[in-house]
């Protein structure tokens, strides 16, 4: 939607600068007209009616220019709108696809399970782990559900953000430190370079929370073990910038272009169970709306790729 505001505001000035250019052309053209051949003409001849008549010409040629530019502006919004809503159509095909085939597997699973131990079929000794199964089946599916709900909420436009002063190394640092135990279980280092002095920033907590982990939880998901990755805080004196790096492979060259674009996870990733493909769709989203930026880098010293918050409502 910003993108169509913005297509708007161009063909508007576009059409607005057009209009102007042709007017005085015209006005130009007019004037030549006038002095080269009508007025010598109303000299020798006066006549009131031809001079009420090349009024009526110079304000219906006025009148003409600015219908043109209002026509073509006309075409060309109603172009861009007609695209944006095929956009907006072909995306929500997508997502309830998606969402169907994403809430399917692990729902199907839990079925099977759910009805084994209804009808005995599962060994004592082997309902403990079936229930754990189960357990972390159904918290794969709220994530989903929180995942799906965060994306079509900031997609609205009444959405709106409750800002207050942050302290953004206290907000990754405690974040690091949630996801901890996570990089430690599947044999990853996670380097932490936050300075102790605070960096406030203007925020709203709940969603660039989310916005930062949904970041962290990838790096941690989708690299091997033994990957090292660091998560980073600093300020240029006008820019605070959160870094998330990693030592694992680099992404596609294909993926890059549309990374945060929905599902551009694949469907081996969200199959497996390690990702929805909508987190980092959610991430940037959430960092437009702050007027901050996430970017992919790969010129990050000693690690192979990494994602970078830039943020400029800072105090």
């Amino acid at each position: 939607m910003d993108k169509l505001k913005k297509k708007i505001i161009r063909y508007f000035i576009v059409c607005a600068v057009g209009i102007s250019i042709a007017e005085s052309v015209s006005n130009i053209v007019f004037d030549v007209v006038m002095e080269n051949v009508i007025l010598p003409r109303v000299e020798q001849n006066p006549n009131p009616a031809m001079v009420v008549l090349i009024l009526a010409a110079a304000v219906m040629i006025s009148i003409l220019i600015l219908a043109a530019g209002a026509l073509i502006f006309y075409r060309l919004v109603k172009k861009a709108v007609e695209e944006e809503s095929r956009r907006r159509a072909a995306e929500q095909n997508m997502l309830y696809s998606c969402i169907a085939h994403d809430l399917k597997t692990p729902m199907t699973s839990v079925q099977g399970f759910a009805a084994a131990l209804r009808d005995g079929k599962i060994k004592d000794e082997e309902k403990d782990e079936i229930c754990d199964i189960i357990y972390l089946k159904t918290k794969h599916l709220n994530e989903l559900v929180d995942t799906l709900s965060a994306y079509s909420k900031l997609g609205t436009e009444d959405f709106a953000l409750n800002f207050e002063n942050v302290n953004i190394c206290t907000l990754v640092r405690d974040m690091a430190a949630m996801n901890y135990s996570d990089f430690e279980s599947r044999g990853m280092e996670l380097v932490v370079d936050i300075p102790d002095e605070p960096i406030i920033c203007r925020l709203d907590k709940k969603e660039f929370t989310r916005a930062v982990n949904n970041v962290i939880v990838n790096a941690c998901k989708h690299n091997r073990s033994g990957c090292e990755v660091l998560i980073r805080v600093h300020n240029d004196g006008e820019h605070t910038y959160i870094t998330i790096a990693d030592t694992g492979d680099g992404i596609p060259e294909e993926l890059v272009p549309n990374l945060f674009d929905p599902f551009v996870c694949g469907n081996a990733s969200r199959t497996s169970g390690t990702g929805s493909g909508l987190g980092l769709a959610v991430s940037a989203r959430i960092a437009g709306k702050h007027g901050a930026k996430l970017s992919y880098i790969t010129d990050i010293e000693g690690y192979s790729k990494g994602f970078v918050f830039k943020i400029t409502d800072c105090i």
